[in-house]
C-alpha cells in the first residue's frame, strides 16, 4: 500500500476489492503481458509496462482510470510475478479445495457452503418486519450435503437453512417454506430474481449446479441422452476427482431421479422467469410428485395457448407471389406422426391417468383388470395369475404370448409404428370407415389349436395382453424445421383427430395456405364431405397435398382421387423456376421426415415416463428446438418474426 501512496494521488480512493481483483486477474494474464516484450526478454523478470489493451481491459474489469491501473501495476507487479504460494492457493475452486484438503479439514470440513441468499426476513407479514427491527436471521441449522459441479465434480458442501424466529419462515439456499395460515399447508417458494438461482436442491442433502443441469438438458436436447447415461456419464468421468472426504455422512451418488429433478426445477423457474411470475410447489409432499400439479398447469397452458413459436413466420416459411399485378403471401406447413409413446390406459382412445406405468388400465377402469383380455370376451379371467378366462383356445394363446415373450420375439413389431397401404385406407374410408386405425402396439394375435385327434381344430385369437402405449405424437412444422404444435394420439392415426389438430391450431390464427400430409387423400375426403359446415369451411381455402417423396413412392398412380385432388404439381405457388428453366419446390416438404429423424430418438427415453412428466419434457425439447432455430434463422438472414394477429 505504501508503493500505491508513493505512486498515485487517488490511493485512498481505490478499495481493498479493486486491488485484489487487480491481482487475480493480472496473474491470468501474466502470459498475454510476456507477448509485448521479445524474445531475449527474461520470462522471471518483471515487465514494467502493460500492454495497452491489458491496461483497457483492467481499467474497465477494476473500475479504474488508466493512471490508477499504472500506479496499482508498480505496486503489485512483484506479487503478481513472484507467483506467491499463498496467493496460489485462492486463485481459483480447485486451488481453495486443494488448500482446504491439506490445512482445514478440521476446522472447515467443506470449502464451499450453501447460505440462503439474504440474511434479512423478506416476509412484508413478520412482525419484527413490520416493526421495522431489521433483525439478521440467526437461527440456524447445518447439514453436510453434496454439490454436484460442473469443473469440479461432486463435492462436499455444508448447508444452511435459516429461520426467522419472528415469523417461522425457513430460508433455503435456493427458496424458503412458507405455512399457509387458512390451510396450514407449507410450501415452497422459489426466491423471485431475473435468473435462476446457482444451484437446485435435488434432495435433502443433494444439490446441482444450475450449470450442470443446463448441460444435461442439452445433452437431451442434442444426443437424446437419457437422465440415467447423464449420471453415468457424469460420474465417470469425475471418479477419480471427487472432493468428498472419508468421514463425510451423505455418499456422491447420482441418482437418474436428480437429474431428471433438476431438469423439471430449472424449466419451472425459466417459464416464471419469463412470465414475471412466481414458482411455489407444496412442500410436505414426496419428491417425486412435488412437482406434478405444476407441470400440468403448464401444460395446460401450452395445450390452449400453443407454443411460443406457434405464430411464426420466416422466409423459408412464407413465399410471396405476384398474380395479376397483386402481391400474396404463401404459408406451407408440413404435418406428419413419429413413435414416441408411453404407457396408457388399454383402453382405445381412453386418455385417463395411470396410477403406476406398470398398470394396463387406468383408474377408471382397473375393473377390466379382472375382465379376458382376448378381443370381445367379457368372461372373468380364470385366476389372479391369469390374463384370460377359462375358455382353451384362450388359454392357449395366452401360453403362446408367454413364450413368444420369452424368446422376445415379438418386441420390434409391439414398439413400432406400422401404417396402412394407402390403397387399403382409401378402400376402408370408401366404405365409411372414417376412424382408420393405422396400427396398434399391444395387441397380439395367434393361431392356436385346441382339443385332441378328431376333435383338433384351429382358431386365430387377437388379446391385449401387454401394456397398451400412446400410438404417435403428431407434429405440425413449418419448412424451415420450427415445429408449431405436438397432439399425442392415444390410439390411432386417425383423420378425425388429424383434422382437429389443424383446427385446434389454427382458429382464430393465420391459416395456412397449403397444409402437407402424407395421407391427404384420405384426408381431403374426410373434409370436404364433412357433415359440419364449419370444417368444410375451414378447410376451403386450404391446399391439401400429399408431400412429394410420399407422393412418388408410396401412392398407387391408380388412386386418381389422389392424382388429381393431392398431386403437389397441382399447385404451382408450390414452385419456381430457375434460371435454367429447371423446376424446383420453393418449400422443404420433406422437413418432416427430417424432424422425426430427431424427435423419434426421444422414444427410448420417454417409454416409462408419467404422462404429466412426458407432456412436460416433449413440450421443453421442442421449446429449446424452436430457440435454436430461431437463432439459427436469424443468423442466415431468413428473418424470422410472427404473424400479425
Amino acid at each position: 500500500m505504501a508503493i500505491l501512496y508513493n505512486t498515485t494521488r487517488n490511493a485512498t480512493n481505490i478499495l481493498i476489492s479493486q486491488i485484489l481483483a487487480f491481482v487475480l486477474l493480472c496473474s491470468h494474464l501474466k502470459r498475454n503481458i510476456l507477448l509485448l516484450y521479445p524474445s531475449r526478454h527474461p520470462i522471471n523478470q518483471v515487465p514494467s509496462i502493460l500492454p495497452r489493451e491489458t491496461r483497457i481491459f483492467l481499467g474497465e474489469s477494476c473500475n479504474m482510470d488508466d493512471k490508477d491501473v499504472e500506479a496499482c501495476w508498480d505496486a503489485v507487479k512483484d506479487v503478481v510475478w513472484a507467483e506467491d504460494t499463498v496467493f496460489q492457493a485462492i486463485q481459483n475452486d480447485e486451488a481453495v479445495e486443494h488448500t482446504f484438503q491439506k490445512h482445514g479439514r478440521k476446522l472447515y470440513p467443506s470449502p464451499r457452503s450453501l447460505w440462503p441468499p439474504n440474511q434479512y426476513c423478506i416476509n412484508i407479514e413478520c412482525p419484527y418486519v413490520k416493526a421495522n427491527k431489521n433483525l439478521k436471521l440467526q437461527q440456524v441449522s447445518e447439514l453436510n450435503g453434496i454439490l454436484y459441479t460442473v469443473s469440479m465434480g461432486p463435492i462436499a458442501v455444508r448447508i444452511y437453512q435459516m429461520t426467522c424466529e419472528g415469523c417461522k419462515i425457513v430460508y433455503h439456499p435456493d427458496y424458503f417454506v412458507k405455512k399457509d395460515p387458512d390451510t396450514n399447508e407449507r410450501s415452497r417458494h422459489y426466491y423471485d430474481a431475473t435468473m435462476p438461482p446457482g444451484v437446485l436442491q435435488v434432495a435433502t442433502h443433494h444439490f446441482v449446479e444450475t450449470a450442470l443441469s443446463r448441460m444435461w438438458r442439452n445433452h437431451m436436447l442434442y444426443g437424446a441422452t437419457s437422465a440415467g447415461n447423464c449420471a453415468k456419464v457424469y460420474m465417470r468421468m469425475h471418479s477419480r476427482t471427487a472432493c468428498i472426504p472419508s468421514e463425510w455422512t451423505v455418499q456422491a451418488s447420482l441418482h437418474s431421479d436428480y437429474v431428471y429433478d433438476a431438469f423439471k426445477i430449472l424449466s419451472l423457474l425459466e417459464y416464471h422467469h419469463s412470465r414475471g411470475t412466481h414458482l411455489s410447489v407444496p412442500q410436505t409432499i414426496d419428491q417425486a410428485y412435488r412437482f406434478e400439479a405444476e407441470m400440468l398447469r403448464v401444460n395446460e397452458e401450452i395445450r390452449k395457448h400453443g407454443q411460443p413459436e406457434i405464430n411464426h413466420r420466416c422466409e423459408k416459411c412464407v413465399r410471396t407471389v405476384v398474380d395479376n399485378g397483386k402481391a400474396y403471401e404463401i404459408f406451407a406447413v408440413i404435418c406428419d406422426g413419429v413413435t414416441v409413446g408411453r404407457p396408457c390406459c388399454g383402453v382405445p382412445h381412453c386418455k385417463g391417468q395411470l396410477k403406476s406405468t406398470q398398470d394396463v388400465f387406468c383408474i377408471e377402469h382397473d375393473a377390466k383388470r379382472l375382465i379376458c383380455r382376448v378381443t370381445g370376451c367379457e368372461r372373468r379371467i380364470k385366476s389372479t395369475t391369469s390374463q384370460t378366462c377359462d375358455l382353451p383356445d384362450h388359454q392357449a394363446a395366452e401360453a403362446r404370448y408367454r413364450d413368444e415373450e420369452k424368446a422376445a420375439f415379438q418386441l420390434k413389431l409391439r414398439y413400432e409404428r406400422a401404417r396402412r397401404a394407402d390403397e387399403q385406407a382409401n378402400l376402408d374410408w370408401d366404405f365409411g370407415n372414417t376412424d382408420l386405425d393405422t396400427g396398434s402396439d399391444a395387441v397380439f394375435q395367434a393361431v392356436v389349436e385346441t382339443g385332441k385327434g378328431a376333435k383338433k381344430q384351429k382358431s386365430t385369437v387377437r388379446a391385449q395382453f401387454g401394456r397398451r402405449r400412446t400410438h404417435n405424437e403428431q407434429l405440425i412444422i413449418a419448412p424451415c424445421g420450427t415445429i408449431l404444435a405436438r397432439e399425442t394420439f392415444y390410439f390411432s392415426e386417425a383423420f378425425s383427430a388429424v383434422a382437429q389438430l389443424v383446427r385446434d391450431t389454427f382458429e382464430g390464427r393465420r391459416k395456412p395456405n397449403h397444409f402437407i400430409f402424407d395421407c391427404n387423400c384420405i384426408l381431403s375426403k374426410y373434409v370436404r364431405k364433412h357433415i359440419d359446415p364449419a370444417t368444410r369451411d375451414f378447410f376451403e381455402d386450404i391446399g391439401l397435398a400429399v408431400d412429394v417423396f410420399h407422393f412418388k413412392c408410396k401412392h398407387s398412380e391408380k388412386d386418381t382421387y389422389c392424382g388429381s385432388e393431392c398431386n403437389p404439381y397441382k399447385f404451382p405457388e408450390l414452385m419456381y423456376t430457375t434460371e435454367d428453366g429447371k423446376e424446383h419446390w420453393y418449400f422443404n416438404t420433406s422437413i418432416a421426415e427430417q424432424t422425426n429423424a430427431w424427435f423419434g430418438k426421444y422414444h427410448s427415453m420417454c417409454r416409462e415416463m408419467r404422462a404429466v412428466f412426458y407432456e412436460f419434457f416433449l413440450n421443453q425439447m421442442i421449446l429449446m428446438h424452436n430457440e435454436d432455430k430461431k437463432k439459427e434463422l436469424e443468423e442466415a438472414g431468413y428473418f424470422p418474426t410472427y404473424w400479425n394477429m
